[in-house]
């Protein structure tokens, strides 16, 4: 009996599973340092974890994922400041998405791969899963797609591409392109028509490095699968936004009441000002105005990319409905 024999039924139980989880929480953990130290350009090495108030280190029994926090209730050992609840977010969902992946390349049966084929899978997908990790809470934060992290990930993930059996050399480097092409396109065409910028080069390069691994239909499928997690959630928050905006009725509710002397001096003011004293026509200028900050609403795109693209490998290569064959369903393929 060879050794490929002996370990397969043990990783694709319970033991294997509870190996994927643990690595997501330690991975989650560094996950953290980097998302809150490489927009501010500091190793992520040196100096080791501490309190960013007291400045007192981390011990190592205060740094074990999800448990110290716990035990801690999220504060410092030295002076009790209060850590974030992402910190511990940020570690669980990755410890989720390595769990969820190892299902999906180790646990169930993959085809007719061998084992070793199923575990070099899932060590590239878990990379891939802590890279849009990373990149995802970042862009929450500042709005930002580091080039630090997409520049390097993109031949990375190239490379480790080629490893897959059922990736050919041409696919990465199609899907390079296309992420990349698309984005540009987009964001140089809304540039010209709409005067300003609208999608950054950003959300480029992630497609670049989505494509880079998976190929360009992850691409297509990304950007799509994203603009609709965009919209499911983006409304819903532009929406609430506009509820918290004072409504012109809510102000006039709310004003005392004016001796007509005073309404000749509003009217006064509005004449030199250009503004209109009809209140139909004030409550239509609002309208617009508030019309008009909603379109400057700014939501990174990147998270709902990411989100996509873990879609994609978590059912891309071994749901029983290809996305192949969706994709040309729809006439995308």
């Amino acid at each position: 009996m060879s050794l490929t024999e002996i370990l397969e039924p043990t990783l694709v139980g319970l033991p294997g599973y509870a190996l994927a989880a643990f690595l997501g929480l330690v991975f989650g953990s560094f996950a953290n340092v980097c998302i809150y130290r490489w927009p501010e350009d500091r190793s992520v090495v040196s100096p080791g974890s501490h309190c960013g108030v007291c400045g007192a280190p981390v011990r190592w029994y205060d740094n074990l994922p999800i448990l110290s926090y716990l035990l801690l209730r999220g504060r410092c050992r030295d002076c009790g400041t209060s850590f974030s609840p992402r910190y511990l977010f940020v570690e669980l969902a990755t410890g989720i998405l390595f769990v969820a992946l190892f299902h999906a390349t180790v646990g169930i049966d993959f085809a007719t791969a061998p084992l070793p084929v199923r575990l070099g899978r899932f060590g590239v997908y878990a990379a891939f899963a802590f890279t849009m990790v990373v990149i995802t809470f970042i862009d929450l934060d500042h709005k930002l797609i580091l080039n630090k992290v997409t520049f390097p990930s993109i031949p990375i993930f190239y490379g480790l591409g080629l490893t897959l059996p059922e990736r050919h050399w041409s696919d990465g480097l199609i899907g390079i392109v296309v992420g990349y092409g698309i984005v540009r396109l987009i964001a140089d065409g809304y540039r010209v028509l709409a005067g300003r910028d609208g999608m950054g080069y950003g959300d480029g390069k992630l497609l670049a490095v989505i494509g880079a691994l998976f190929g360009w239909q992850a691409v297509v499928f990304a950007l799509f699968g994203g603009s609709l997690l965009g919209t499911l959630i983006a409304i819903p928050l532009i929406l609430l936004h506009r509820r918290r905006e004072p409504s012109v009725a809510d102000s006039e509710a709310a004003a005392p009441e004016r001796h007509p002397d005073d309404e000749s001096a509003d009217a006064n003011r509005a004449e030199d000002s250009g503004e209109s004293t009809d209140p139909e026509q004030n409550e239509e200028q609002a309208a617009e105005q508030a019309e008009d900050g909603l379109r400057h609403v700014e939501l990174p795109f990147g998270p709902y990319l990411a989100a996509a693209a873990l879609i994609w490998a978590l059912l891309g290569s071994w749901s029983p409905v290809s996305f192949d064959r969706l994709l040309s369903g729809a006439g995308l393929l």
